[in-house]
């Protein structure tokens, strides 16, 4: 009978995770670099890859250093393309589908664990991440294993269990900063068990938990102290601390994002019916007294309440959506069982509604071309004359032998020599020029004498454009200081300057 099970559970497993990676290496040749952090993992990759002749080192105050070396890894190994950065995220995303029905069988049953699964694999919010070069798909894995390493630890008192799960919160750590979290949570955990358990008459703690929780940080501690080292003696670790604060306590206010900000982002990128059986299945696990129900919940009040103390960015909310799915899986086989006669009726039914609205909501995003900037590229390479550019940070990874001039980087003076002596330069300029005054007052003073060769729409997932701001006020409501990159009016324009 287990050797049963265990078959049905590879097959499960294997068909999921192929549903999985089929949504998200779709089109996967069309997919580029759309976002500025992109260009720093990338970049950072690259110069892994070609032991340090080309791209840049780390980047600290973007993020640790894992999710650039699995880049320069995927590099080194697949050839300098955008696709194999990409395909880093792509396996994190198809993993963290195989991982969730894991959880949903270990922590409620099979059905739970298919039906999150299923939910998972189709979500528009986790697709959009999993096929874009940022670290929040592979940080969503390992967040998830971590938790999942540090339950089995608590409920089956294995020591071995501890460990893994420490050295995966340290792998989450060296993910993003915050991914600490998971041994924050179940610290917390425990502390409420062991206050139930004192009021009740027992002991306050438990003399085998907590030593095995202070291993699993170790471990943790052990696994971020290189990258912690290399940042102390090179940037210096109180810049990344200042950079956390300035998106945080710094903006003035305990609460920096609004609880509705999170509404605005699951009602666009997370499908009505897979929402609404969320929200019944928070319900029910609330009403529920098993363990993992409410250990669940506070993954979820946890992390949700931490995002509130930061500043508004939605691939930060990406974590939540595995929840979510488990919460909506739950709730459905629930309805499933007070159908009696009809439940696997129900239970089709539902999750068929869930998964082709899903897929529904998804056709967009599976059939989006992301390559504007790779064109913008190749474009540029044709000319002879010098380039100018000011564009967003992806767009340097595209450049080959020859390089454009940055102008954020250049002296006045010698861009006006350069324009004074050639017979004319390139200029490439996006949106995010707006974010650059003396870039921005070059620009504009030359403009009237520029002749523009050809605009690229710049066409991107609908999340990148919503960065750092409140989604309510509008993009014509905010300057463009603060939101560069409008939907429909985001272009790459590359103009000819002649000499002066």
């Amino acid at each position: 009978m287990t050797f049963i099970r265990r078959r049905l559970d590879f097959l499960v497993v294997t068909g999921l995770l192929l549903l999985a990676a089929v949504l998200r290496f779709w089109n996967l040749s069309h997919l580029g670099l759309t976002h500025f952090d992109e260009g720093s993992y990338t970049m950072a990759g690259r110069w892994l890859a070609t032991w340090g002749r080309e791209g840049w080192f780390f980047q600290a105050g973007q993020a640790p250093g894992l999710f650039p070396s699995l880049v320069g890894a995927s590099l080194w190994l697949f050839g300098m393309h955008d696709t194999a950065a990409i395909a880093v995220s792509v396996v994190a995303g198809a993993l963290t589908v195989g991982l969730v029905y894991w959880i949903g069988l270990n922590w409620f049953d099979r059905r739970v664990g298919v039906l999150a699964a299923l939910f998972l694999a189709t979500c528009e919010y986790h697709l959009i991440y999993s096929r874009m070069a940022l670290t929040d798909a592979t940080f969503c894995l390992l967040f998830w294993a971590a938790l999942a390493a540090l339950w089995a630890g608590v409920q089956q008192r294995r020591r071995n269990a501890y460990w893994l799960g420490g050295f995966l919160t340290g792998l989450a750590w060296n993910t993003k900063y915050h991914g600490f979290f998971p041994l924050v949570i179940m610290g917390i955990w425990l502390a409420g068990k062991s206050l139930l358990e004192w009021r009740r008459g027992g002991r306050l703690l438990d003399a085998m938990q907590l030593p095995n929780l202070a291993w699993a940080g170790s471990i943790a501690a052990l696994a971020y102290l290189p990258w912690f080292l290399s940042v102390v003696f090179t940037v210096g670790y109180e810049s990344v601390l200042r950079g956390q604060l300035e998106h945080s306590l710094m903006r003035g206010g305990l609460l920096v994002t609004h609880p509705a900000t999170f509404y605005f982002y699951l009602t666009h990128w997370a499908s009505l019916p897979l929402l609404i059986l969320a929200g019944a299945g928070l319900i029910m696990l609330l009403l529920d007294g098993r363990p993992a129900s409410r250990f669940l919940i506070l993954v979820v009040a946890f992390f949700s309440g931490s995002l509130l103390l930061y500043l508004s960015f939605p691939r930060l909310l990406l974590p939540i959506i595995p929840a979510l799915c488990l919460f909506a899986a739950r709730a459905l086989t629930w309805l499933s069982d007070r159908a009696r006669r009809r439940s696997r009726a129900v239970l089709i039914a539902g999750s068929a509604l869930v998964v082709l609205w899903n897929l529904a909501d998804a056709r967009q995003v599976l059939l989006l071309r992301t390559d504007s900037y790779r064109e913008a590229a190749a474009y540029l390479e044709t000319f002879p004359e010098p380039v100018l550019s000011q564009l967003n940070k992806n767009f340097y990874f595209y450049e080959g032998r020859k390089k454009s001039l940055e102008l954020r980087w250049q002296d006045r003076e010698e861009l006006e020599r350069l324009v004074g002596t050639s017979p004319s330069v390139i200029v490439a300029v996006d949106p995010i020029i707006q974010r650059l005054e003396a870039p921005l007052s070059w620009f504009e003073r030359h403009r009237p004498e520029m002749e523009l060769l050809r605009s690229f729409e710049v066409r991107m997932y609908e999340p990148v454009y919503y960065q750092g701001f409140d989604p309510w006020i509008g993009f014509d409501n905010l300057p463009r200081s603060i939101a560069p990159a409008v939907p429909g009016r985001t272009r790459i324009e590359v103009y000819r300057l002649p000499r002066q």
